[in-house]
Formats: structure tokens, C-alpha cells, sequence
């Protein structure tokens, strides 16, 4: 394990990882710290959401860990670590391809292709989140997708250029630094997040537990759940897992 500073980050490096999550999950909580990474180009069960596999070639991509406290921040505002991190990835990658944009809760797509990856886990202490360990894995410099995963995509293959991933890296957690200075300006993070929705225009085809519909995006609300206005005009109101796009 290699152990050095980045973008004002303390880095903790590791040949190989089952998984990241996972690594600082194991740590004690006198051994994390705010702005601490658990970093691999390596990881060999990479966790998505709900349990699905992150496909990540190794030497390719950036499988981390962000771990965070944010001592101030209320359980109930825990969504607002989700922004923090999908927009500082949108951030990032908007610098080298168009139509970047989060497809919520937090994946990351580059049109309609899925570049990055997000699951967060939070400890909460009280009423206040005590850690919140931010999960990502970012497709990089691979050009093959072996897996059953309908649409990935890689930064290679749209740009054509292969990106040095301490770069990438020095350059990601420099855009997620700045969005985690906006953590309690909830408002802001709000607006931006919302902005930059997958499918943020036009009525599109969805599916719930009561079958399909179409609707539109209206937004968040306060905790983070999704807000549709189907073709009734009715506002419908979605916590993760309740919906999906079709």
C-alpha cells in the first residue's frame, strides 16, 4: 500500500482490492479521516448499486473510495453527498466530451451511455451523518466491455486519447473538493443537479410498481427524491428503486 497526498486529498493506495467500499468500511473510525481515499486500479468485486458488479479492467480505471464527515450535515441531507459527488464527476468529464449528465439518483452518462458509477453508504450518528463513504468507479481507458451491462462507455472511447489516471485522478477529486465546499448550500447543489438530469426535457417512457407511464422531470425534493409530472398532469413522487427509465 502507497500512501500519499493529491488535490488535497489523503491517498491510500492498493495494488489490489476486492473493493473499495468495502476497505474503508473495515477501517476503524479513529483511522478515517475527512477527504480520505481508498484508491485501486485493481478491483476484483467492485460493488454497484443493489448489489450489481462493476465491470473495471484492471490498470484501466479509477476504482475508489472518498471518505468524507461532514459534521455538520443532518441525516436528513445525506442526498446532498450525492450531489456533491456526481456533480464534481459531471464536472470533470464535461472538460473532454458533450451531453454529460446524471442519471438520477447518481450514475453518471455521457449521452445515453453510462461512463461512472456511484454507490454511497453514510454512518449516521444521532441526527447527523457522521461518515459518508462515496464509492466511484469511472471508466477510464477501457475500450472493451465484456460484461452483460447494456451501456457502458469509457473516456477513451469517445475522446480517442487515452488519459494518464493520476491526472484523471488529480482532477476528478479536484472538481469533487470544490462541489464538497457547496455541501450546505443545499440550494445551489440543487439547481445544478437538477440542471444536469438525464432526460431533463421532453415527456419520456418510465416504469413503476403500477406499470409504465410517461412524464416528465420536475426535479428533487428536499430529500432527494424524484419528481415526475405525467401526461395528466399529475406529480408523482419516486424514492430510489420506485421507478425506472425505460
Amino acid at each position: 500500500m502507497q500512501e500519499y497526498r493529491l488535490s488535497g486529498f489523503r491517498i491510500l493506495e492498493y495494488d489490489e482490492l476486492e473493493s473499495t467500499n468495502s476497505e474503508a468500511a473495515r477501517l476503524r473510525w479513529n483511522e478515517l479521516e475527512d477527504r480520505m481515499v481508498i484508491l485501486t486500479y485493481r478491483q476484483t468485486h467492485g460493488k454497484g448499486q443493489v448489489g450489481n458488479r462493476w465491470e473495471s479492467e484492471p490498470g484501466k480505471n479509477i476504482s475508489m473510495t472518498v471518505v468524507f464527515k461532514p459534521e455538520a450535515l443532518l441525516a436528513g441531507e445525506q442526498f446532498a453527498m450525492s450531489m456533491v459527488i456526481a456533480l464534481g464527476a459531471r464536472d470533470f468529464l464535461s472538460r473532454y466530451v458533450e451531453d454529460v449528465s446524471v442519471k438520477w439518483p447518481n450514475d453518471v452518462y455521457a449521452g445515453e451511455r453510462k461512463i461512472a458509477g456511484i454507490l454511497i453508504e453514510h454512518t449516521v450518528v444521532g441526527k447527523k451523518v457522521a461518515f459518508s463513504f462515496c464509492g466511484i468507479g469511472l471508466n477510464v481507458n477501457q475500450s472493451r466491455f465484456l460484461s452483460d451491462a447494456p451501456n457502458p462507455v469509457s473516456l477513451v472511447q469517445l475522446t480517442g486519447k487515452e488519459k494518464d489516471l493520476t491526472e484523471a485522478l488529480a482532477e476528478l477529486l479536484s472538481a469533487i473538493g470544490r462541489r464538497y465546499e457547496q455541501v450546505y448550500d443545499y440550494d445551489k447543489l440543487e439547481k445544478d443537479f437538477v440542471s444536469g438530469l438525464y432526460r431533463r426535457e421532453g415527456m419520456f417512457r418510465w416504469r413503476d410498481g403500477q406499470g409504465t407511464f410517461e412524464a416528465s422531470v420536475l426535479g428533487i425534493n428536499e430529500y432527494g427524491q424524484l419528481l415526475l409530472r405525467d401526461t395528466e398532469g399529475k406529480e408523482r413522487i419516486y424514492g430510489f428503486k420506485e421507478v425506472a427509465y425505460l
